[in-house]
């Protein structure tokens, strides 16, 4: 309790002088405010992708000159065409107009006058008695159209042949008799691929923001402690607080204004998932197919918790390398190795999603500097015990207080440090004379 006495209220009178000089920058302010609009403005990409669609269509002018097609050949070259469009004011990314053999010469001039994009000519060869189709076009035959056509006609052709042989795709594709039992009574659900994949996906965007945090937010506080160092602002506010004191408040100050910064960016994010639906019906006319996955209420705690005690961590170690320089232009080269485990526990974690049972990953979710992105995956993946979970937490806040005070005797010795190239002996030798 006394340490807690000794740490209040000077830590929070630094943290409030570090938080109000940050987030009344006006660098502050514009970056905030253009990467909400950015974040909002990415959420409704679906929607400008789908009115971009709504918009162009290919027109094309069908020809049948060929005789004894299956009577279901227009509705199943319009459904290959455009795939999942029942409804028939809805719109559709090919038009087509079905002509006879006696419309061929007229339907030739209205490609050449523009009012068709492609002439398809369907024939039937006299040798084969299959198909044969000519298209006719201006389009790029390695392009998206040309290909989504061609894949249509080759249905088109199979549904003939099977005509001509007495059935049809759709007898083929009848369903089938099909009982799916687990090996033992004690076996789980049989698993999801769609609910697998959804996991994933949201499990590495959790990480991913984790990463993020922890890199942009811990650089901050390590350029705010070289800034005041070069300054010799921090020789005297270390006469009114102890080393310890300081310490945490540019921690909580530097990153409560970053989460205050990712905050506003999570919640333009979540106000454009959430506008999306009624964005689409007013630009597009329909409603938005959109579907979010893998939102589990246990999993968005474990990212809470990790995330909190993952940023302490590394925020303290930050603060403490950036007091070993005495200008802003060394803070990168003094932060590398830190640099380095933040990268190792990333795309550790992200190949970690694939092998989540191995023993390594398991072993590596509860080194503290690893903890923050491993147990996240595997809590998101639910391959995990909650005693696991629980001691992974323990240990990764027991080393966030021993990097309190650590942090804190080199963050003393780093106000001695000036005019030199700091060597690990130089950081020990100055670590033993601090207060």
């Amino acid at each position: 309790m006394n340490g807690w006495r000794t740490l209040f209220p000077n830590a929070w009178y630094v943290a409030v002088r570090e938080y109000r000089g940050r987030v009344r920058s006006r660098s502050f302010l514009l970056g905030t405010i253009l990467l909400a609009v950015i974040a909002f403005a990415a959420t409704q990409l679906p929607v400008l992708i789908d009115f971009s669609m709504s918009t162009s269509q290919t027109r094309v002018a069908v020809v049948v000159e060929a005789s004894g097609m299956p009577s279901d050949s227009q509705a199943l070259l319009d459904s290959q065409l455009n795939p999942g469009s029942t409804d028939p004011a809805a719109h559709k990314g090919f038009v087509l107009t079905w002509l006879s053999a006696a419309d061929a010469a007229a339907a030739q001039k209205d490609l050449e006058s523009g009012k068709y994009e492609a002439l398809l000519i369907v024939a039937r060869d006299a040798a084969t008695a299959d198909l044969a189709f000519t298209l006719r076009t201006d389009i790029p035959q390695d392009g998206g159209a040309v290909k989504t056509i061609s894949g249509a006609l080759a249905t088109l052709e199979i549904e003939d042949r099977l005509f001509r042989a007495g059935t049809s795709t759709a007898a083929l594709r009848a369903p089938f008799s099909l009982t799916l039992t687990p090996v033992s009574a004690t076996s789980g659900a049989t698993n999801n691929l769609s609910h697998e994949v959804s996991t994933n996906l949201f499990s590495t965007g959790l990480i991913v923001l984790i990463f993020m945090a922890i890199v942009t937010y811990g650089a901050w506080v390590a350029t705010s402690v070289a800034e005041e160092k070069g300054s010799r602002v921090m020789e005297l506010m270390l006469n009114a607080t102890t080393p310890l004191q300081m310490l945490a408040g540019k921690v909580i100050g530097n990153g409560g204004a970053g989460l205050t910064q990712y905050g506003t960016i999570m919640a333009a994010v979540i106000g454009g998932l959430l506008a999306q639906a009624p964005i689409h019906k007013l630009v597009v006319g329909t409603e938005s197919a959109s579907q979010f996955g893998g939102l589990d209420p246990v999993v968005l705690g474990a990212f809470v918790v990790l995330f909190v005690l993952g940023f302490l961590l590394y925020s303290l170690l930050y603060a403490a390398l950036g007091s070993l320089v005495s200008r802003q232009e060394d803070v990168q080269s003094a932060t590398s190795p830190l640099m380095m485990l933040c990268f190792l526990g990333y795309f550790g974690s992200i190949f970690a999603l694939q092998a989540i049972d191995e023993v390594g990953v398991k072993i590596a979710s509860f080194i503290p500097f690893f903890s923050p992105y491993l147990m996240l995956a595997r809590v998101s993946s639910g391959h995990v015990e909650p005693w696991e979970f629980a001691l992974a937490v323990a240990l990764l806040a027991a080393s966030v207080v021993v990097a309190l005070f650590v942090a804190a005797r080199i963050y003393s010795a780093g106000v001695l440090l000036y005019g030199q190239r700091v060597s690990l002996r130089e950081v020990l030798r100055a670590t033993r004379v601090s207060r």
